[in-house]
């Protein structure tokens, strides 16, 4: 299944003014923010778990999806080794599906899903994408050429726009792994756009839906109906710090850097002579209504809110997608996110069990998850226990992503022979224990680096030398990281501390002297 990551490159180039001096220096932060290879915290001391009180056990049961096929159910059966106890632990699978793109194939797929579900004993869950994908919509985004299909003028209030006065979205950019040109970026506050939405949520999806817990109920068997999670990553983007590749795309688009977001707050009531006191905020506010939004049209066909899911990318700041860890509340479902342990929400998960106890401690999800993405520390053991010790009750394992390293690099970890232990163990209902991060883990130490390579440059640059030299030789870093090849990484890391001079300033990272 492919998935939101926002990434960026390196830049590196010939630097000359203090000001491109403190321009690099600021690149060179965000490079390790959005490659999501979150720095070392504080003294550089070892991850150390969510101590929040433990949530209390009820009754209803615990899920871990993988996110795949109803073909492939059965294969998923052997892989793992167990489907748990199909009451209190329940392993299963869950269905990706764009649903403005295949709207007239959705009954099928959801009858399918719940045929596979019961055939081989094993949990479903449905997801359904609301925004990003619907090219095959041309009806709804066509505003700006008249020789294709869908055209209207009137359908620019239908895509973002990149001004108060425009203009209006073209093209979206999405990396998955790899990135692409999508459709239009949506605006989420369009009337028509959501009057499609309901149409489909309340005609086409959940009729059959119904139906088919319905003949679960029936047969005793409505726990193997996991629920529906609601969205995918919902965002509104920022193109204001592009990386490389995306700012050669945008050039030749005609794209100008900046955020995205502006036919929404118009719709909502800003406008120039009235702008947000905080432009992220009342974006973030949009993004949370929206989903809210989404939510209710499936409530009101008589979905319950304990099947009802919605998916927040957690670690990302607000800056980078305005789609903040309290945009996944609202009074129709349940919060999810995605929880890949990294930037946000790298050290540990204290940032979503925080917003968890400002909401009651409600049950939530990792609905989109996998300790191997890059940059991550936890192992999986402590990983899942970060979920399930702390009120979750479903996550979704996530290795699909285009391009070719990240997804084998997702898959590889999801099935390696430590996964597979620590799903035995949860679906067998054995506790999780919670452990600090290995100093032995790569990932670890390379986090730690980073942390030593930018304060060096923070001190060149304040002594005036000029840095770039640094910047050209990790120009492969993040290649590096894809692959795996952690100890070239390393090399490139001890190199660029030697040229900084902070070999003799290690810090006691490990806790020891």
């Amino acid at each position: 299944m492919d998935r939101l990551t926002h990434r960026c490159s390196l830049p590196v180039r010939s630097m000359k003014k203090p000001g491109e001096i403190a321009s690099f220096l600021r690149w060179i932060i965000i490079f390790m923010l959005a490659c999501f290879w979150t720095a070392a915290q504080g003294q550089g001391k070892p991850v150390i778990p969510g101590n929040k009180k433990e949530h209390a056990v009820n009754a209803e049961p615990k899920y871990l999806i993988f996110w795949s096929s109803p073909e492939k159910a059965g294969e998923l059966t052997e892989r793992i080794g167990m489907k748990g106890d199909g009451k209190k632990r329940l392993l299963g699978f869950g269905v990706p599906t764009p649903t403005f793109e295949i709207e007239d194939r959705l009954p099928a797929i959801i009858r399918g899903a719940f045929a596979a579900a019961v055939e081989n004993n094993l949990a479903v869950m449905l997801h359904f994408d609301l925004h990003l994908h619907w090219k095959r919509r041309p009806d709804l985004w066509n505003w700006f050429d008249p020789k294709q299909p869908g055209y209207n003028p009137d359908n620019k209030y239908n895509v973002e726009w990149h001004g108060w006065d425009g203009p209006p979205n073209k093209v979206q950019y999405l990396d998955h792994g790899e990135l692409e040109r999508i459709s239009p970026h949506m605006c989420f506050t369009s009337k028509k756009v959501r009057a499609e939405t309901t149409r489909i949520i309340t005609t086409v999806i959940a009729p059959v839906v119904n139906e088919e817990v319905g003949k679960l109920k029936a047969a005793g068997k409505e726990d193997l109906f996991a629920g529906i999670l609601v969205g995918l990553e919902p965002s509104i983007d920022d193109y204001s710090e592009p990386g490389p590749e995306q700012a050669k795309m945008m050039a030749k688009d005609g794209v100008k850097p900046g955020p995205l977001g502006y036919r929404a707050l118009l719709d909502r009531g800003y406008s120039a002579a009235h702008p947000p006191a905080d432009f992220h905020q009342a974006l973030a506010t949009v993004v949370q209504e929206t989903v809210s939004f989404w939510c209710k049209q499936f409530a009101d066909t008589g979905i319950a809110k304990e099947k009802l899911t919605v998916h927040v990318a957690a670690p990302a700041p607000i800056e980078v997608m305005n789609a903040p860890i309290w945009a996944a509340f609202n009074d129709y479902s349940r919060p999810g996110w995605s929880t890949y342990a990294v930037q946000v929400i790298g050290q540990s998960f204290e940032p979503i069990y925080d917003e968890l106890e400002k909401h009651g401690n409600p049950a939530w999800a990792g609905v989109e998850a996998n300790a191997g993405f890059p940059g991550s520390v936890v192992d999986w053991e402590t990983y899942l226990a970060w979920h399930y010790n702390h009120g979750c009750y479903l996550v979704g394992i996530n290795y699909g992503a285009t391009g070719s390293d990240l997804p084998k690099r997702l898959e590889q970890s999801a099935f390696s022979d430590e996964a597979l232990g620590v799903y035995r163990k949860f679906l067998t209902g054995k506790p999780l224990v919670e452990k600090a991060a290995s100093v032995d883990n790569p990932n670890f130490r390379i986090q730690t680096k980073m942390k030593r390579v930018q304060t060096g440059i923070q001190r060149w640059h304040a002594s005036g030398k000029n840095p770039s030299a640094v910047g050209e030789h990790l120009k492969g870093i993040e290649s590096l990281m894809d692959k795996g090849q952690f100890t070239e990484c390393e090399k490139l890391l001890d190199q660029a501390l030697e040229m900084l001079g902070e070999t003799g300033r290690a810090p006691d990272v490990y806790g020891q002297k």
